[in-house]
């Protein structure tokens, strides 16, 4: 990125706080409640979660501005160092600028870059919608008689002889295809000075886009899903190359699949006719490239033409992306470093990535990745039938029904995190491993809830091996705790979260000691967690904060042993320091619907989570509660909005919406309204928890997933504190009922694997303690 370069954030670039979307649209990502989504109002881009100074830096290029002008301004508006964000912001930035988020202004809107608008004319066509913009080539969504057809752009202020001719090209290898596995081209020609052709509309999503939705392997129908879509594309390129064309540029966006599963490939202006002479130039995403072109580009040779083994090598790539969520390799952006590793490093395995399933998948797609172009398949349709030869390799019987069963779900958690089962042998390997919310801390905790409602020894021991794989941070502490695929990092999920930090580990090591009687390691734990929440913190909330070390002393407290009274003694004195930390700090802020440092209302980032963590802390501990505990907690009240025998609070004092979650909406604050009912036996608290209950029991979205967090395993967790509340069978019954509503939607994309907070873990705890309701407990949180 040149120093003078111009650069724009373009108006179809929309950056918004993730408040400002549904839940459902979000349950995909993971988040922090003050983050912020980069997306397009239009074409086939993924999204981009970034953070609130990521979101307020790329603010600054809605005009034009050089990348130094730009961090300069943001540094002087926020008093910052320049040079130091300069520095750490690049990557950032450039990634942007790579996934074309952030656009060159002369090469896109400069003289003779003006695009056409909606409703504009071209032709006799109408233009419907811009879909992609970049230096030297416009796309458009355009229509004419009702059909929709694609417009594709040359601009001749950008025009050189390559741009040129890989444009002719394209249209050469259009007319030469039979349209089965192509977009038909419709017509070509000049407009002006620009060249154009149109061709056949292609609807859908990328083919990655369609194979996120099955990302959760738990389900051997979602991999069965995910191997159909792989034979897809494998028949589709078959195809391809039985026309004798190669197509020279395999990367997901360029792999069309309609909702009906019919696939298109497209964009052929790389792509090699192999009758002809006219071999043209290489090109295309760098991770897609083979070993035979890397090694050229290494030894400084001229790159090979492509060829259908090059081609089946890319698609060996894209397979594996497809069923990994990842690139085979963990790529270096180096360009000579990433060459080196195509040409010489094998894939990463499966099981590196936490990814159990038929061996066979592997090893399919593993020999089209041979480095040596003589050890991969004859041809693609080698490929295809090797595929096609897995897919038939399973029995029938993964049938939609089995989705509805609540044993086949318990089954094959037992299957997975069992002793028999390949998982338990190494730990997880994907980072962060250990944690209560990602990691092997939330696997031993579901367990430990297991073994003691159904009083299973082995299923205690169980539990106690795979806190014992939590406990090997102490050997990997980066990956212990934080991702950076994640955006998980120190700065934003702090040291001493029980739910992402070694606390939470600690903290259930001691909750499975206690439970075994092995009190040695459990007084080893708890001192353990007293070292590990007393970490700097200066976020206060229930999740990142300060509340959260609340919880997790409560937690200990609460059936802890009287004979060592110092280890005691030493958690109160916590406990009671951390509450008067906290209040120290919000005494001195504003009514609560009044502007002050704490913008949130709910269970997981706002007031309600603390007042809860309070709550519970004081009750367990037998300490008074803070004088102005009662004035917040009806500050809090009086914003609640009353409608049709329903309650809800919105976000924020800026964010005028309303969830139905644990995080951010109604099921959290039913905690808060339950607890306050069992310590004060106020009739009003309960009154206050069934109007909560009732607004996400009606105002739910259809589909949504199975998570604790933002999903129905914390709104039936919700339901059943009320039902322990009341004793009215009425939200058992609902519990149970959207228990079984949610079972589908537990093998969503959207649920994370191994995840306790975000996956399918806490959705298994809610499935064994239904079993036992007055048993029931909101996992690490009740």
């Amino acid at each position: 990125m040149a120093s003078n370069q111009l650069y724009i954030l373009p108006e179809d670039v929309q950056v918004l706080p993730v408040e400002a979307l549904p839940e459902q649209a979000l349950a995909k990502f993971e988040y922090e409640a003050d983050d912020f989504i980069v997306t397009y109002k239009q074409a086939r881009n993924t999204s981009k979660i970034i953070d609130a100074s990521s979101a307020s830096l790329l603010q600054e290029f809605r005009k034009p501005k050089s990348l130094p002008e730009g961090v300069l301004t943001y540094a002087l508006m926020n008093n910052l160092d320049a040079q130091k964000i300069l520095e750490g912001s690049y990557t950032f930035l450039a990634k942007l600028r790579n996934e074309g988020f952030l656009v060159s202004y002369d090469d896109t809107f400069g003289a003779g870059n003006q695009f056409l608008k909606a409703d504009d004319r071209f032709k006799d066509y109408e233009i419907v919608s811009k879909l992609d913009g970049v230096a030297d080539t416009e796309i458009y969504k355009i229509k004419r008689n009702g059909q929709y057809y694609a417009l594709k752009l040359l601009k001749t202020s950008k025009k050189t002889p390559q741009l040129l001719a890989n444009f002719y090209n394209e249209i050469d290898i259009l007319n030469a295809l039979d349209g089965a596995i192509n977009p038909a081209l419709a017509e070509h020609g000049e407009y002006g000075t620009d060249h154009y052709l149109i061709m056949e509309w292609v609807d859908g999503e990328t083919c990655l886009q369609a194979a996120e939705k099955y990302h959760n392997l738990h389900d051997q129908s979602n991999v069965l899903a995910l191997i159909d879509i792989c034979c897809r594309i494998l028949h589709a390129y078959t195809h391809l190359h039985s026309q004798g064309i190669i197509h020279s540029d395999v990367h997901p966006a360029n792999i069309i699949v309609a909702a009906s599963g019919e696939l298109k490939i497209i964009d052929f202006g790389l792509s090699r006719m192999v009758a002809n002479d006219q071999v043209p130039a290489r090109g295309g995403l760098g991770f897609f490239f083979e070993p035979e072109y890397a090694q050229a580009v290494l030894d400084a040779k001229p790159a090979p033409p492509s060829t259908f083994a090059g081609e089946q090598y890319a698609l060996g790539a894209l397979l594996y992306q497809i069923f990994t969520g990842k690139q085979y390799l963990n790529f270096s952006f180096d360009k000579k470093t990433l060459f080196t590793q195509i040409a010489s490093e094998t894939p990463v395995p499966f099981s590196s990535l936490d990814i159990i399933i038929n061996d066979n998948i592997e090893k399919t797609i593993f020999k089209a990745l041979s480095k040596r172009k003589e050890d991969r398949y004859e041809r693609i349709e080698d490929f295809y039938l090797a595929m096609m030869k897995v897919q038939e390799s399973f029995p029938d019987g993964f049938a939609e029904d089995k989705k509805m069963s609540v044993q086949v779900f318990r089954d094959s958690i037992l299957k997975d995190y069992g002793l028999t089962g390949n998982l338990v042998k190494t730990g997880l390997q994907l980072a962060p491993k250990s944690s209560v919310n990602f990691g092997a801390a939330g696997i031993a905790y579901m367990l430990l809830r297991k073994a003691l409602v159904n009083s299973g020894a082995e299923t205690l021991a169980l539990a106690d091996v795979w806190s014992d794989r939590a406990s090997g941070y102490k050997h990997d502490p980066e990956n212990g705790f934080y991702s950076k695929d994640m955006d998980l990092t120190p700065s934003i999920v702090g040291l001493s979260s029980i739910y992402h930090t070694p606390s939470g580990v600690d903290l259930v090591q001691a909750l499975i000691s206690q439970a075994a009687g092995d009190y040695g390691s459990y007084y080893n734990a708890v001192r353990n967690f007293l070292v590990h929440a007393s970490q700097p913190c200066e976020n206060l909330d229930l999740t990142l904060g300060k509340s959260a070390a609340l919880i997790g002393s409560s937690l200990i407290l609460e059936n802890m042993p009287s004979y060592d009274r110092f280890t005691k003694n030493d958690l109160l004195a916590f406990g009671k320091n951390t509450m008067e930390e906290i209040w120290s700090a919000i005494d001195a802020y504003a009514a609560i619907s009044e502007k002050n440092p704490i913008n949130y209302r709910g269970i997981a980032h706002g007031w309600a989570g603390i007042l809860y963590a309070t709550l519970k802390w004081c009750k367990t501990s037998e300490q008074h509660l803070p004088v102005r505990f009662f004035e917040r907690v009806e500050q809090l009240v009086s914003l609640g909005i009353a409608e049709a025998g329903h309650l809800r609070w919105e976000i924020s004092n800026t964010e005028p919406v309303s969830w139905t979650g644990w995080c951010h909406g109604s099921a959290g604050y039913t905690f808060l309204w339950t607890a306050l009912f069992h310590f004060t036996s106020h009739e009003h608290y309960l009154d206050l928890a069934t109007k909560t209950a009732n607004h996400f029991l009606n105002a739910a979205q259809p589909g949504m997933n199975g998570s604790l967090c933002c999903g129905r395993s914390g709104e039936c967790y919700a339901l059943l504190s009320v039902y322990n509340a009341t004793k009215n069978d009425f939200y058992l019954t609902e519990a149970k009922r959207i228990a079984k509503q949610m079972l589908p939607h537990i093998y969503s994309g959207q649920m994370r694997n191994h995840s306790l907070y975000k996956g399918n873990i806490g959705a298994a705890v809610l499935f064994e303690e239904l079993e036992r309701p007055e048993f029931a407990r909101m996992p690490l949180f009740e």
